[in-house]
C-alpha cells in the first residue's frame, strides 16, 4: 500500500471512530451533556493536523504541481488552501488533489498565481 493510501486510511479510521463515538453517546444520553463523549480539543487538533499532513503529502507527490508556496489548514474535514502557485493550471490541480484525500469534505481554494520575479 502506498504511503498516501496509508495516511488516508488512517485519517478515515480516526474520523470514523469520532463519528461512531459521537453517535453512540447520542443514543445513550438522555439529553444530558456528557463531556467525556465529546472528543477533546487535543484530539480534534490532532485529527486536523493529520488531515493537513495527508493533504500536504498528496500535493507534494502530485506531478506538475509546485506545492512549496501552499499553506494548508484543516478544520473538521474542510481544507483551506492559501498561498501561491506558478500557473493558473496548478490552482485547480491543487484543489482537485486535496479533494481526493480521504477525510476531506470540502476544499476552500484561496490560491493565487505568483507574480513574475517574486
Amino acid at each position: 500500500m502506498s504511503p498516501i493510501k496509508k495516511i488516508a486510511v488512517a485519517c478515515a479510521a480516526v474520523a470514523a471512530l469520532g463519528v461512531v463515538a459521537g453517535n453512540a453517546s447520542a443514543q445513550t444520553d438522555s439529553g444530558a451533556s456528557d463531556s467525556s463523549s465529546q472528543p477533546s480539543k487535543k484530539t480534534i487538533r490532532a485529527q486536523n493536523r493529520q488531515l493537513a499532513m495527508a493533504v500536504r503529502h498528496a500535493l507534494t507527490k502530485t506531478k506538475h504541481l509546485s506545492a512549496s508556496g501552499i499553506n494548508i489548514l484543516a478544520r473538521g474535514g474542510v481544507v483551506t488552501l492559501d498561498g501561491t502557485v506558478p500557473t493558473d493550471d496548478q490552482i485547480q490541480l491543487a484543489a482537485d488533489t486535496a479533494s481526493q484525500v480521504t477525510g476531506v469534505t470540502n476544499v476552500k481554494n484561496n490560491l493565487i498565481v505568483r507574480e513574475e520575479g517574486h
